[in-house]
């Protein structure tokens, strides 16, 4: 099992004690029930349980591509239907196999969908020190729980799904003068990030550019707020949205719509750029992730920024916007001959990097 994507000095393996806990119990205990598969980060549940899996559900493309990079490695063929978590999966008496989200909202709207999709047990497996502290208490909001005990730091819940109410995400919410549409899994759903609000407080700062990209696009605001910046010009740029999560690309979609703004759009759910068919473009915005899952580190950004230079055209500029202990203004001179601070206060740095 391979994990793309990681810094190759960075011991990361494709699966951890609780992937290793959930395969054992379905083999000593639902060998042969039907499985729909939740937010399997890299496949590793997929290539285990392979002649029971019916569905698989994941937001992330980077979970997707990873999926297909282990199937080849072991020789496998996909015989089971992949679906976003907007898709109504297949209505089919299923058993859930879902590793815990990070975002309890979209622990919801997964439920949710299990609901409707006549899976009525889930097995629910978190690491020990990633679990919130009401972890057990919000779980029996929606039916009978059953703790299996710690092994290996990690553990498994048997939820026996009896009530779920529907899940209030999308919600819409006005952020820095932007009418923002926000599905349940997308980072600052809810508020306006402080990352995104500093980069928005300098926004007159950035110059007019023709072809415009928002990397890492969330819900969309730093792009739509570079339009309505420029509404004046708005009919000479292209803007195009770029994200790993399906539930962001969906929103920043929705969101333009919402604003009502002229000008061109597209949108990729994509890992970085790598949908743009070699184009160039003149200004990249990007407030990039330091986190995957739990995983805390600048492998992610560096990644983004050489991709980012590898699509500007020989005058473009990538703006960046990041925590000042993240030390991007370095990473960045690894990519970039000309890296400049535009702003910075006690928290984040201002970025502009270009050939």
């Amino acid at each position: 099992m391979l994990r793309p994507g990681a810094n190759p000095r960075q011991s990361l393996r494709a699966w951890d004690a609780a992937d290793e806990y959930l395969i054992s119990l379905i083999n000593e205990s639902f060998s042969h029930q039907p499985l729909t598969l939740f937010n399997d980060q890299f496949g590793a549940l997929a290539i285990a349980l392979e002649p029971q899996v019916e569905t698989w559900v994941n937001d992330s493309f980077c979970a997707k591509s990873a999926l297909q990079l282990n199937q080849q490695r072991n020789q496998q063929t996909s015989r089971f239907e992949q679906a976003s978590p907007l898709d109504n999966w297949p209505q089919q008496s299923s058993l859930g196999v879902m590793k815990l989200p990070k975002n309890l909202s979209y622990l919801h709207h997964l439920l949710a969908g299990c609901a409707k999709s006549n899976t009525s047990k889930v097995l629910i497996a978190g690491m020990m020190k990633h679990l919130p502290k009401n972890i057990l208490v919000h779980l029996q909001k929606y039916g009978s729980v059953k703790r299996h005990p710690f092994k290996k730091k990690a553990t498994i819940y048997e939820l026996d799904i009896t009530q779920v109410s529907a899940c209030p995400y999308p919600k819409s919410n006005q952020l820095a003068g932007i009418d923002l549409i926000s599905h349940a899994n997308v980072f600052g759903r809810d508020k306006l990030d402080p990352g995104a609000q500093f980069f928005i407080e300098h926004m007159k700062a950035l110059p007019l550019a023709h072809r415009v990209a928002d990397l890492c696009c969330g819900s969309g605001i730093l792009g739509l707020k570079y339009m309505q910046h420029h509404s004046p010009a708005v009919d000479s740029i292209t803007m195009e949205f770029f994200d790993e999560s399906f539930m962001a690309v969906k929103s920043a979609e929705v969101s333009w719509e919402k604003n009502q703004l002229s000008g061109d759009a597209s949108f990729h759910w994509n890992d970085g750029l790598e949908q743009s068919n070699d184009q160039k473009y003149d200004l990249i915005l990007c407030n990039p992730p330091f986190h995957e899952e739990h995983t805390v580190g600048d492998h992610i950004a560096k990644r983004l920024f050489k991709d980012a230079m590898q699509q500007l055209t020989s005058n473009g500029k990538l703006i960046v916007v990041g925590n000042r202990h993240l030390g991007y203004h370095v990473s960045l001179k690894s990519y970039f001959k000309n890296v400049k601070q535009i702003a910075a206060n006690g928290k984040f740095i201002l970025l502009s990097a270009h050939a």
